[in-house]
């Protein structure tokens, strides 16, 4: 202080720093920005042990899919990123007896490796050079690998959009986040007319570790082909979803809805067609059946519309028992002049042993398919439902057709009923009259007789006009007229003894079989093993 108590200014060592201080800081900081590399790299490093565990489990799941077979598989885990390759082929041993079935120009295709690569990028924020703060155990996009001439293909149509993006977000927990994109074109070719408009499509599931329980979302907008010469095809308002957990019973619980707001179809030309459905039973079924169900002719120039399809499936359990319900409507379907619609149908499984459908799934899913013929995997079907399925028969399972109805332009079909099975054991698979006895049927079914005129016509020219090459073809009215002949005589008789009731062109009637007795419209019909035993002065045996 001067002599007057003024305190003196500071001097020029009084802002001087501590260098003792500040590198104590530096060193500090320095640590602590150390610490923290070495703490993200670990943890970096640990989430892609366990991106690589869960990977491989998906990998798992892939793999065992009958459809196709695992060419080669690698993966090269990095400490901040990995990449994961993967070559499929389709199982040609699997679906080799079906190729015929295919186009010519598809077929090929079969012979096609599939080869996609997942670049990784570890958690525990995989996303941070893209400014994704997320937290995730890894990112995962797949890059599919194609052709040049694919690749050029597909820019006519995408231009620089990829065809398709795939994003795994993998969570902490073992489960994550799987989105797919194929995004919208506009495409048109001056020359030939043709217009394609593809609004997109995006598919997002939400999944916990192993897939036990995940949401599925999918929506695709619109599409719209134009070929001037030939024809238009339109959807749009296609949509799906679906919520799915994991029962006590370890039956898959949950709904699954799919909407289609409208199908549009309209072709210039004459199609022909000969459908295959032995082919298809035999591939749904491993059944064979004779070609006189397959309908051959051609599609005439026509418009199809198809509008408000919605179908609907709910499964739900109450231990040890499952019950299933589907629902599937739309509002109209128009076929050039003839509208038919609104359509519904309300059908339950209940009662359903869970457990046993459990075991009758693994057993089935486990059987030897490849290169076995027919008839040594339909006997390996039957043995194993045999083996594992009788519970399922045991536990007196339901079949209930709550609601069918169909408006159609000669008028409308109804249908309401159930097919049960109680009080069977395995025992009385020694007695066939004994298992029929466990049967029980109860149905009301009403449907215009012009409809069942139709059926039996096409049925019958099916019948007879097998080998369509033969030079000397039946002549299709004489073999309508006799159908017709047939079906009047028939329906004749059944009126008359008053098994079905015709009112206003509908067939109607009501069916009952229970402790091994069938009654038609509340009259008793002797059964071929039983028509001995009728009472005299019964209602007698159905024609």
């Amino acid at each position: 202080m001067g002599g007057h108590g003024v305190p003196l200014a500071p001097g020029p060592h009084y802002f001087r720093k501590d260098p003792v201080l500040q590198k104590q800081r530096l060193t500090f900081a320095a640590a602590a920005l150390g610490g923290l590399f070495v703490l993200y790299g670990g943890a970096t490093y640990w989430a892609g042990v366990k991106a690589e565990e869960t990977l491989e489990e998906q990998h798992r799941m892939l793999a065992s899919l009958p459809l196709f077979k695992v060419k080669s598989h690698t993966y090269e885990r990095g400490w901040f990123s990995s990449q994961e390759t993967t070559e499929l082929v389709f199982n040609r041993r699997l679906i080799g007896p079906y190729e015929g079935m295919l186009p010519d120009n598809i077929r090929p295709l079969l012979g096609s490796t599939i080869r996609f690569t997942n670049i990784v990028k570890h958690g525990p924020f995989p996303g941070f050079s893209s400014f994704d703060l997320r937290p995730a155990r890894a990112l995962v996009t797949t890059q599919f690998d194609m052709s040049d001439s694919t690749r050029k293909t597909l820019a006519l149509f995408f231009g620089d959009k990829e065809p398709i993006t795939v994003i795994n977000r993998l969570g902490f927990g073992g489960g994550g986040e799987l989105k797919v994109n194929v995004p919208a074109f506009d495409y048109q070719e001056a020359l030939s007319g043709v217009k394609v408009k593809w609004q997109g499509f995006n598919l997002a599931v939400n999944y916990q570790q192993g897939f036990k329980q995940y949401q599925t979302e999918a929506d695709s907008p619109s599409f719209s082909l134009e070929a001037a010469s030939k024809g238009t095809v339109h959807f749009d308002g296609v949509r799906y979803v679906s919520d799915i957990r994991p029962g006590a019973t370890g039956v898959k619980l949950g709904t699954s809805e799919l909407t289609v707001g409208n199908v549009q179809l309209n072709w210039k030309d004459s199609i022909p067609y000969s459908i295959k459905l032995n082919d298809l039973v035999y591939l749904l079924t491993r059944m064979h059946v004779g070609e006189f169900i397959n309908p051959s002719g051609e599609f005439k120039p026509s418009s199809v519309t198809l509008k408000g399809l919605r179908y609907q499936i709910v499964t739900s359990e109450e231990e040890p028992y499952v019950d299933s319900r589907g629902k599937l409507g739309f509002d109209t379907f128009s076929y050039n002049d003839q509208v038919y619609g609104p359509m519904r149908l309300d059908v339950s499984a209940n009662h359903l042993h869970g457990p046993t459908l459990v075991k009758l799934d693994q057993a089935i899913s486990q059987l030897p398919i490849e290169g076995m013929d027919a008839a040594t995997l339909r006997k390996s079907y039957i043995d194993t439902i045999k083996k594992y399925g009788i519970p399922l028969l045991e536990n007196d399972p339901r079949l209930v057709v709550n609601d069918f109805y169909l408006k159609m332009p000669s008028g409308e079909a109804t249908l309401k009923g159930q097919l049960a099975l109680k009080g069977f054991r395995e025992t009385d698979l020694k007695d066939p009259l004994l298992v029929l006895k466990r049967v029980q049927v109860n149905a009301a079914v009403a449907l215009p007789r012009l409809t069942l005129e139709n059926l039996v016509v096409t049925q019958a020219r099916n019948l007879f006009t097998v080998d369509q090459s033969a030079e000397d073809q039946p002549n299709l009215n004489e073999i309508d007229d006799l159908a017709k002949n047939l079906l009047d005589s028939q329906l004749s008789q059944w009126t008359e003894q008053g098994y079905i009731q015709l009112d206003k062109g509908q067939i109607s009637t009501r069916i009952n079989y229970q402790n091994g007795e069938l009654r038609v419209r509340d009259k008793r019909v002797s059964l071929p093993w039983e028509e001995k035993d009728v009472p005299e002065g019964s209602a007698g045996t159905g024609q």
